[in-house]
């Protein structure tokens, strides 16, 4: 395995017993948020198409990690007396381990996880900086169903 990735899993992805129904858990949330950014979309909420959209991309990447025997997670480290604090959120760990086990090895596309960062981005510009927009939400709907798409074949 990735020497790269050996070193981040010490913090941000730990390896977990393959458990079915978690991952089929996953799986159908993800397809729960994709049905509801498709009704967002069709009633012009173009933000909470976007939100929606990138977690149901989200949630069937959990599921693909979890199939491998691996789950992600947050690291938040504390600053004492002048030692800097750390904080890996556990989406970027998820966006780390997809790349270096999957996309690395040629097992996802590079398209497919360079749209999923791409909607990453787009989430966070929609929730914080109130930057959405029709063609945004569409565009990241339609990368959603191709991963969903690409997760469904590997599992």
């Amino acid at each position: 395995m990735n020497y790269q990735f050996e070193r981040y899993k010490e913090g941000n992805v730990i390896q977990i017993c393959i458990d079915s129904e978690l991952i089929e858990k996953e799986i159908k949330e993800a397809f729960f948020d994709l049905k509801s950014a498709e009704n967002s979309i069709n009633d012009g909420n173009y933000k909470w198409a976007i939100v929606q959209s990138y977690y149901s991309m989200f949630h069937a990447f959990r599921g693909l990690l979890f199939s491998r025997g691996y789950k992600e997670r947050s690291l938040r480290k504390r600053s004492f007396r002048g030692i800097e604090i750390i904080n890996f959120e556990c989406h970027t760990a998820l966006k780390f381990a997809i790349k270096t086990l999957f996309v690395d090895n040629g097992i996802i596309s590079d398209n497919v996880f360079y749209e999923f960062d791409f909607a990453m981005k787009a989430r966070e510009r929609a929730d914080y900086s109130y930057i959405y927009d029709e063609k945004i939400a569409f565009n990241v709907l339609e990368s959603t169903k191709k991963l969903i798409d690409e997760v469904e074949s590997l599992l």
